[in-house]
C-alpha cells in the first residue's frame, strides 16, 4: 500500500452523509487479553470524518447533540453538522468486541435518537453535492426509504453501505440498494452471504466495493473485477474501518480519480484507522 496520495485530486467535492454518530465501548481481544475503551463512532461519524480527512466539503445529516462536548466539539469545527437536535445521552450506543482477523461481534446496540433521523428531515436540494452516502443505519427499509428521498431531492450520485445483520435478515432489499446506487459498499462475509458466491451482471450500478480485510479490497463495475492487495497492519481497533475506506473511497472518486486509484486512497486511510481506537486520528 503507498504512503502517498496515488494522484492529485483534481478538485475538493461537496459530500454529504446520512448516519448517525455513536458513543461507543470496544472491546479488544490480543494474545487472550482483553482491553476497553470508549470512544464516539458511528458509520456516519467515521463516514463524514474519511471524507473531510481525504479533502471533501462535508456535511453530516445525523441526530446532533443539543450541547457539544468533547470530542463532538472538535467533530463540529471540522465538517457541517445538520439534524435534529437531541441530548447527547440519547445518541446511539454500540457495545463491540473485536476477536482480531476481522473478526467481530456486535454485543449491544441501542440506537436511541437515531429514531429522529427520518426521511423528512432531509431537505434540499441535494443537487449541490457530488456525492449522497447513506451509512448503515437501523434497517435496510430505512436506507431504502433514504434512498428515495434523496433521489427525490435531486441527487446526483448516491453510494451506500451495509452490515452483516441487514444482509442476514433483509437480503431482497440490500439486493435492491446495490441495484439502485450508484456505488456500494460491503465486506467479504457480507458479500459471501448476500451472493452465494455469485454476482449477477445486473449487480451493480457503476461499482461495488469489497473489503477483504488482509486480503485487500474487490471492485465489480462494468462486468470486470479488479482486485487490489493490501500490506498488513498491526490491528488495535477495526471498528469503522470499512465506513473510512468508504469516505474517502467516495472522496476521492469525486475529485476526479478512478475507482482503483479511489480504492486505494481508502485503503490508506482504513489502514491508519485500525492502529489507533476510535477515529481520534481524524479529529486531532
Amino acid at each position: 500500500m503507498p504512503d502517498q496520495p496515488s494522484k492529485t485530486p483534481l478538485k475538493s467535492p461537496k459530500i454529504a452523509v446520512i448516519g448517525t454518530a455513536s458513543r461507543d465501548t470496544i472491546h479488544s481481544e490480543v494474545n487472550g487479553e482483553r482491553s476497553t475503551f470508549h470512544t464516539v463512532g458511528g458509520s456516519g461519524l467515521y463516514t463524514a470524518l474519511a471524507s473531510n480527512v481525504s479533502g471533501g466539503r462535508v456535511t453530516l445529516m445525523a441526530p446532533q447533540p443539543d450541547t457539544f462536548t468533547e470530542p463532538f466539539l472538535r467533530v463540529s469545527r471540522l465538517i457541517t453538522w445538520k439534524g435534529p437536535q437531541v441530548r447527547e445521552a440519547d445518541l446511539p450506543r454500540l457495545e463491540i468486541i473485536h476477536h482480531g482477523d476481522g473478526r467481530a461481534t456486535l454485543l449491544t446496540a441501542d440506537w436511541g435518537a437515531e429514531a429522529e433521523l427520518t426521511p423528512d428531515k432531509i431537505t434540499g436540494p441535494l443537487d449541490e453535492f457530488d456525492v449522497v452516502h447513506i451509512a448503515a443505519l437501523s434497517s435496510a427499509v430505512k436506507q431504502k426509504e433514504m434512498l428515495d428521498r434523496v433521489r427525490s431531492l435531486g441527487a446526483k450520485t448516491v453510494s451506500c453501505g451495509t452490515y452483516f445483520q441487514l444482509v442476514k435478515t433483509a437480503p431482497d432489499i440490500v439486493h435492491e440498494l446495490v441495484q439502485n446506487c450508484d456505488y456500494f459498499f460491503m465486506n467479504l462475509n457480507e458479500f459471501q452471504t448476500l451472493y452465494q458466491g455469485g454476482l449477477p451482471e445486473s449487480g451493480r450500478r457503476k461499482a461495488l466495493f469489497v473489503t477483504e480485510n488482509k486480503g485487500g479490497c474487490s471492485i465489480y463495475s462494468q462486468g470486470e473485477a479488479w482486485k487490489l492487495p493490501t500490506e498488513e497492519v498491526q490491528e488495535i481497533d477495526p471498528t469503522g474501518a470499512g465506513d473510512t475506506f468508504c469516505g474517502a473511497t467516495v472522496t476521492a472518486m469525486a475529485a476526479g480519480l478512478d475507482a482503483t486509484d479511489a480504492a486505494l486512497e481508502g485503503m490508506m486511510l482504513a489502514a491508519i484507522c485500525v492502529k489507533s481506537p476510535g477515529p481520534q486520528f481524524m479529529i486531532g
